[in-house]
């Protein structure tokens, strides 16, 4: 019985401690609204890469859809 509070003691600080942790860390809550924007963003690079490398009647045709 007397090592009983010396281990529980050790449990206890160890569970404080990653109680602390699990409090600073951000909680997964979803998707990060900036994928959508990066998304965006590739695809408009990409049709941009497309106009530049393309022809001239495809030219006219990608500013038009942009």
């Amino acid at each position: 019985m007397g090592s009983f509070w010396p281990v529980f003691g050790i449990i206890l600080f160890v569970w404080l401690l990653t109680r602390r942790d699990r409090r600073r860390m951000p909680r997964f809550e979803g998707p990060d609204p900036r994928d959508e924007a990066i998304a965006r963003l590739s695809e408009r690079v990409r049709a941009l890469e497309k106009i530049i490398t393309d022809s001239d009647w495809q030219l006219r045709r990608d500013i038009d859809g942009l």
